[in-house]
């Protein structure tokens, strides 16, 4: 027979009548089989999940019998018994498969393709036949799945809105606005669908109705959330108020693609309150160049808010912020990985601590980092090493203890002042403690007016709690539903007065006390959630955080949430435009010591680690896929640690390869060789998977690695791989590399041919990168005009719409290929244009190919400075070691630069070049050897018998002392 037809883009349905399945436990059956269809399952486990708390009075022959019935109304076929369990036809169609389908299909399209697009994005959402995914389903059986797919829905909506925007038409200027209505309407706090519906509204003459769709968005954002809209969505309403024009564009707002760069901590959306001396001891001690501050005081007391206030004053090229995990331990190792990652240097292979160390070593950077109490043995002895090699970088932390390292200076931080009983109306006023609360009442309830007594009240309120911050909070985020009166006897019950500080005082009420106290106040389903999101490692969205928690009961799980951020339990963390939830650390470690006690702990991490991997199974890389990875890092390696550490065959793979296309776009491949490697050598991948990750294994290996067996590893994956377009393509891109650096031109162009040719027939979104791909090797044989054609069609496929992955993957290769053809000046203009929109729009560090190939573009220009300039920044960025090839490549060109200044270090410099690529069997393009001789030879400097300075640096490869003499001479 046929492959069953299973629709669950709405009611569960089968092939024929389209009548939807009766009976609860059939359905339940069904829709646990279909979310489920990748593996047998077993009957116990079917018993266990779907009959839930009556599975201990049955046994398994209830789960056959459903199945019997099953197979009665769909074909015997249909679901197949193996040894282990159950499993549906994996032949059978299901209508998710082909809306995720042709939801890729949308995103592999390059931007010119824009009718083709729509098209896509039109027919996905069409397979939607209600609002809800499964629908008729309990809850606990999709908790991952059916968020994954509304969240993909409401993507894919505000994707078509915005390519319908850019058509312009009456018709479809009214699509855009039906279709946002309806998201708007389902999610009423969906910023970004606002915008899209604003700029709709008011571009089909409805200018009151965008300027009320803003006002509905900021009275929901501030009634649920506490919070107003971000400033892009506010000049969006001030531009359609002074009716400006707002012409269309491929997005109302740039969506980055996020970095792995954070210069500070998120900007707290609140009023700073009181703090001043210690904020002035903070700046007194930096502008005194100290080199390590610790900020400290117990749990609760506003060290993180102080550091944010200071960081503020920092400029941000120069300071780099460590967001450290919040779920399990934390080593050296991974402290160093996390600095270089907020930095955007890459570590060479092995121990990352002294890697970090001496990529530092010449720099200027201040590291802020927040809660280092839950790894200070780890972060001292990081912080040790680095101050100790490189002494001009700084480190600001905030810890409840202090790191005990020489010359540590500390800054004390104690709960705020609170006002003597009997004391006047105007002292009570001016007391910190009561300032906060007052400040943080009127960010609930803004119209809140108080008279002397509610002020009395407060004032005991602040007694009561002991000015400790968070405590304030706590208590000011009941202000919504309950009035002075009613918050002072909120806090009247008497609370343990254990500190477990041993610098506070007995009288002080412990903060585990108090957040205890505060969360047994709260609703037991609200409970439920706080304790459930204490399983997230960092921030969350909304659509992670309601699949992770699953369901509570028929609560309304996103309701709970947002109840939560109310009464100050979980922070708004707003950055890149993007509206995400954390918990503060000590409420984090709390509510996970409620969710092992709950024994939910199990399930909960299950669906963590299933949402990690479903959310871009199968997925091209994309710019969104890399911002979500920025964004949840932390919780998608805690995802491949916990699929790892369980042996979770059905997750491990998925997580591994997301990563993994994280890895190799941001340039750290030591830290990611790691995971790889562990999954590689784990027995939980498919033979797909395998391929897949043994590939980016060898594209995170440096070039110097061994090349014969790199070039083997490859060509060996074209037959596990032949049957996936994708990766496939993204193969024959990788084979091309090895041969150009060894000099093998004719076989990289060879590769990048294939890579074409594949692109033009089922991979059309690597065509731009393969395209200049081609256009390199082309150029490196001298083919010049072919070179230039090649670049022209990458360029105008891009050229409409360019995404970041776009920018950072294509761009160069066009710029490489230009100079290597002997067009310069084109290729500079294309390049420093394309960095600054990188930087300016998406928040993107530049990439080492950028500098490295925007430097041999001002070689080629004779602007000798300007090159220096980039190519010391990109040995900044290697300085902790890395490829050879690379190193070699950005050596040689300061040292042509270096040459053609005048330098006396240029032939140190040129010579260590040269014996790195040497080292690597690397070879110079014959346009970049033809700059070098040329420099060489007006400089005088004879190739051949370097220098004794030369023969020092070249034999110990000391790339510190090399990038010293290039940065200095860049300065």
């Amino acid at each position: 027979m046929d492959a069953m037809d299973y629709r669950v883009l709405g009611q569960v349905q089968v092939a024929g009548d389209g009548a939807p399945l009766r009976g609860r436990r059939p359905r339940d059956v069904l829709a646990f089989l279909l979310a489920r269809r990748s593996r047998p399952l077993a009957p116990d486990v079917i018993l266990d999940a779907v009959w839930d708390n009556e599975a201990y009075t049955l046994d398994v022959s209830v789960v056959h019998t459903v199945i019997a019935r099953l197979r009665r109304v769909l074909g015997a076929d249909a679901i197949r018994r193996h040894d282990n369990g159950y499993q549906l036809d994996p032949q059978a169609h299901v209508d998710a498969d082909e809306f995720t389908r042709l939801l890729s299909a949308a995103r592999t399209l390059v931007p010119d393709r824009q009718g083709e697009i729509v098209a896509l994005l039109r027919r996905a959402l069409s397979l939607w036949t209600g609002p809800e995914a499964y629908s008729g389903v309990s809850d606990s059986l999709v908790a991952t799945e059916r968020p994954r797919l509304h969240e993909l829905r409401d993507s894919a909506i505000e994707q078509l809105a915005e390519r319908l925007l850019l058509g312009g038409s009456p018709d479809d200027l009214a699509d855009v606005v039906d279709l946002t209505a309806q998201l708007c309407r389902r999610e009423p706090l969906r910023e970004h669908a606002h915008e899209i519906l604003m700029a709709g509204l008011y571009r089909t003459g409805r200018q009151a109705d965008a300027l009320a769709a803003y006002e509905k968005l900021r009275r929901g954002l501030r009634t649920e959330l506490g919070i107003d809209p971000q400033p892009a969505t506010a000049q969006l309403y001030a531009r359609i108020l002074a009716q400006e024009d707002i012409a269309p564009a491929a997005r109302v707002r740039p969506i980055a693609a996020g970095s792995a760069r954070v210069s500070h901590p998120a900007r707290p959306r609140t009023e700073f309150v009181g703090r001043a001396v210690e904020l002035a001891r903070l700046r007194e001690l930096y502008d005194g160049a100290r080199p390590l501050i610790s900020v400290i005081g117990p749990g609760g007391v506003g060290k993180s808010r102080l550091l944010a206030e200071f960081a503020t004053d920092l400029p941000a090229e120069s300071t780099v912020y460590v967001e450290l995990p919040c779920v399990g331990a934390t080593t050296p190792a991974e402290i160093a990985e996390a600095i270089a990652r907020a930095r955007g240097l890459t570590l060479a292979a092995g121990d990352p601590v002294p890697a970090l160390a001496a990529a530092l070593r010449s720099s200027s950077v201040t590291l802020l980092i927040d809660e280092a109490e839950w790894a200070v043995e780890a972060i001292a002895s990081v912080v040790d090493q680095v101050t100790a090699q490189a002494p001009r970088v700084r480190v600001v932390l905030t810890s409840r203890v202090p790191l005990g390292l020489t010359g540590e200076s500390r800054v004390g931080v104690a709960p705020l002042a609170t006002p003597s009983v009997g004391m006047g109306a105007a002292d009570v006023e001016a007391s910190d403690a009561v300032q906060l609360l007052i400040a943080r009442l009127r960010d609930q309830a803004p119209e809140l007016t108080l008279d002397r007594a509610d002020l009395d009240r407060i004032a005991e309120i602040a007694r009561r709690v002991d000015g400790l911050p968070l405590a304030l909070e706590l208590v000011a985020g009941q202000a919504s539903s309950s009035s002075v009166p009613d918050l002072l006897a909120l806090v009247d019950a008497p609370l343990d007065i254990e500190a477990a500080e041993q610098d506070r005082e007995p009288r002080q009420r412990s903060l585990r006390e108090t957040l205890t106290w505060s969360i047994e106040r709260l609703h037991p389903d609200a409970q439920i959630v706080l304790a459930r999101l204490g399983v997230f490692a960092g921030s969350f969205d909304m659509a992670t955080a309601t699949a992770v928690v699953g369901s509570v009961g028929n609560a309304d799980v996103p309701a709970l949430i947002r109840s939560l951020i109310r009464e100050a339990h979980v922070q708004i963390d707003r950055r890149d435009g993007r509206l995400r939830m954390r918990l503060l650390r000590t409420v984090q470690c709390l509510a996970f010591e409620l969710l092992t006690d709950s024994g939910d702990l199990d399930q909960v991490r299950r669906r963590h680690r299933e949402w990690f991997a479903g959310r871009w199974r199968d997925q091209p890389l994309s710019d969104a896929l890399i911002a979500d990875v920025v964004a949840s890092y932390a919780d998608y390696v805690a995802a491949l640690q916990d699929a790892l550490t369980t042996q979770h065959a059905s997750t491990c793979g998925d997580v591994a390869i997301t990563l993994a296309r994280y890895w190799f776009f941001v340039e750290t491949g030591a830290a990611g060789l790691r995971w790889v490697q562990a999954a590689l050598a784990s027995n939980l991948l498919t033979h797909r998977q395998r391929a897949i990750l043994r590939m980016m294994a060898v594209a995170l290996q440096p070039q110097d690695s061994d090349g014969q067996n790199r070039t083997a590893a490859l060509d060996a994956l074209i037959e596990p791989l032949a049957d996936d377009a994708d990766w496939l393509g993204r193969l024959h891109i990788l084979r091309s590399v090895g041969p150009y650096v060894h000099g093998d031109f004719e076989q990289a162009l060879a590769c990048a041919q294939q890579a074409v040719a594949l692109a033009r027939d089922r991979a059309q979104h690597h065509l731009p990168e393969a395209l200049g791909a081609c256009a390199v090797m082309l150029a490196a044989l001298g083919r010049a005009q072919e070179a230039t054609r090649a670049c022209g069609e990458a360029w105008q496929l891009i050229a409409a719409g360019p995404s970041a992955t776009d920018l950072t993957q294509v761009v160069p290769k066009i710029g490489l290929a230009l100079v290597d053809s002997g067009q310069p000046r084109q290729a500079l203009d294309i390049l420093t244009a394309t960095l600054e929109t990188v930087e300016r729009e998406l928040g993107l560090a530049p990439q080492t190919l950028f500098t490295i190939n925007a430097g041999w573009a001002a070689l080629g220009c004779g602007e000798d400075e300007r090159a220096l300039h980039w190519f010391a920044h990109g040995i900044d960025q290697l300085i902790a070691g890395g490829d050879l090839v690379v190193v070699g490549e950005l050596l040689s060109g300061a040292g042509a630069a270096l040459a053609g200044l005048g330098s006396v270090d240029a032939e140190a410099v040129l010579a260590a070049g040269a014996a790195h690529l040497e080292a690597a069997g690397a070879v110079l393009t014959p346009w970049q050897d033809g700059q070098v001789r040329e420099r060489r030879r007006v400089a005088k400097i004879d190739s051949a018998e370097p220098g004794p300075a030369a023969a020092v640096l070249a034999g110990t490869l000391d790339l510190g002392r090399l990038a010293a003499l290039v940065t200095s001479a860049a300065r």
